[in-house]
């Protein structure tokens, strides 16, 4: 796989600026309601980095990726992504997983859910950004 780590670090810088995005949209009030919005946010916090990454990734190797490349990476982001939101859930859920004691539980089931959602957006996305990415390179 070329340039793994260069990928990843592009993944990262993405998934940074998406989410300062996501901060600033936040104080923008929509008419259609917060539950689609934080919804769009989350696709887009999912979808971006990997359509970033995945550009880099073409630019760079000079041609789209396989699909066990795609899978390769999509399974590393969704892994960046699980510890992230792991560590996010953990600490908002310190006093459900104290007082309940099926708060591990339900922190499971929504990251279980997180990371069914991350893996075929995050393959997806780098797919299509590697294709893009080695389209424009092509002579015309």
């Amino acid at each position: 796989m070329p340039q793994f780590w260069r990928v990843t670090a592009v993944y990262g810088l993405g998934l940074v600026l998406t989410e300062a995005l996501v901060l600033v949209a936040s104080d923008i009030p929509l008419l259609s309601g917060f539950v689609l919005f934080y919804a769009a946010c989350l696709l887009l916090s999912l979808a971006g980095p990997a359509l970033l990454a995945g550009m880099s990734f073409g630019r760079h190797a000079g041609r789209a990726a396989v699909s066990l490349e795609a899978w390769r990476f999509a399974l590393w982001f969704a892994t960046i992504q699980a510890a992230l939101v792991g560590l996010l859930l953990w600490l908002a859920m310190q006093e459900l997983m104290a007082e309940e004691s099926d708060g591990a539980a339900i922190m499971g089931v929504v990251l279980f859910g997180y990371v069914a959602v991350a893996i075929p957006l995050s393959r997806y996305s780098f797919g299509l950004g590697a294709r893009q990415a080695a389209r424009a390179r092509m002579p015309r």
